[in-house]
C-alpha cells in the first residue's frame, strides 16, 4: 500500500511539473491588437509606431511574431481586443521561394512580400528555423519583386534573433546592408528621392571634411615648422594657426548643416 501511494504521489508531481513546463513554454502566446487589417493566418508581424503590422522588408529587426488564429493555448486579457500572436514555440509560417527552396534547418526571415517569409542566406535578423521543407511544387503563385514566386506554409521553430550565417567581415556586412537597403528603396519609386538625398548629404559631408583637412591642415603643419625656425614671429604664427583651425571647424560645420538641409528638403 505504501509503495502504491508513493507511486501515485510521484506520478502526480511529474504530471504537474510537465504541465507547468508546457504552460511556461506557451506564455508568450498572447493576444495583441493588430492594426494591419489585411494580416492573415501565419503572417509575420513587426512592431512599428503604428502598432503590429505585416513585415514588408527583408531581415526586419523589429520582427515581433506570427499571427495564429487557432493556437494550442493562448492567454487572453479582457482589456485587450486582438488576435493571438506566437512569439515562441513551433507554429505555421507563410513562406515563399523568393530566396530559393527551403530545406529543413534553414533560417527563415521576413521578406519584401507583405507578411511572408523567405530563406535567409546571409547574416541578419531571423524569425526562426524551418522544421519542414518547401520547394514550391504545385503551390500557389504570387507576385514577387522580380516575377512570380511560390507561396506556402511550413512549421517554424520561432526565435527572433540575429543569426551570423556567412561570418563576413564588418565592412562586407556594412556594404551588404547598404546595398540591400538601397535596392529595397529602389523597388518603391516613392523612396528613390530619399535615397538620392541621403547619398547627396553623405557626399557633402565627405567633401567638406576632405577639403578642410587637405587645405587648412597643411597650413597648420607649415605654421608649426615656421614657429620652430622663427621664434620671434611667435605671435603672428600662432594667430595664423588659430585662424586655420577656425576655418577648418567652420568648413566642417557648413558641410554638416548643408547635409541636414538636404535631408530635410
Amino acid at each position: 500500500m505504501k509503495k502504491f501511494c508513493l507511486f501515485i504521489t510521484t506520478f502526480l508531481l511529474l504530471t504537474t511539473s510537465s504541465v507547468h513546463a508546457q504552460t511556461q513554454s506557451l506564455e508568450t502566446t498572447s493576444v495583441y491588437e493588430i492594426t494591419d487589417n489585411d494580416a492573415t493566418e501565419s503572417d509575420i508581424l513587426v512592431a512599428t509606431d503604428k502598432g503590429l503590422t505585416r513585415a514588408t522588408k527583408s531581415f526586419d529587426n523589429k520582427m515581433f511574431g506570427v499571427l495564429s488564429e487557432k493556437p494550442l493555448l493562448v492567454y487572453r486579457d479582457s482589456n485587450v481586443k486582438g488576435k493571438p500572436v506566437i512569439r515562441s514555440g513551433v507554429t505555421s509560417v507563410a513562406v515563399t521561394t523568393l530566396n530559393g527552396p527551403i530545406k529543413y534547418g534553414d533560417y527563415i526571415t521576413s521578406s519584401s512580400i507583405s507578411g511572408k517569409g523567405q530563406k535567409a542566406t546571409e547574416s541578419g535578423y531571423v524569425l526562426g528555423i524551418a522544421i519542414g521543407v518547401f520547394d514550391g511544387s504545385g503551390a500557389e503563385q504570387v507576385d514577387g519583386p522580380n516575377g512570380k514566386v511560390a507561396l506556402g506554409k511550413i512549421p517554424v521553430a520561432i526565435r527572433v534573433e540575429y543569426a551570423e550565417l556567412t561570418n563576413p567581415r564588418f565592412a562586407g556586412r556594412l556594404f551588404g546592408f547598404v546595398g540591400s537597403s538601397f535596392l529595397e528603396n529602389v523597388n518603391d519609386p516613392k523612396k528613390i528621392g530619399n535615397v538620392v538625398r541621403y547619398i547627396a548629404a553623405g557626399l557633402v559631408v565627405l567633401l567638406s571634411f576632405t577639403f578642410g583637412f587637405l587645405t587648412f591642415s597643411r597650413s597648420i603643419a607649415k605654421s608649426i615648422e615656421a614657429l620652430g625656425r622663427n621664434p620671434l614671429a611667435k605671435s603672428t604664427i600662432q594667430l595664423s594657426m588659430i585662424i586655420n583651425i577656425g576655418l577648418l571647424v567652420i568648413t566642417a560645420v557648413i558641410g554638416i548643416v548643408a547635409s541636414v538641409l538636404i535631408i530635410k528638403l
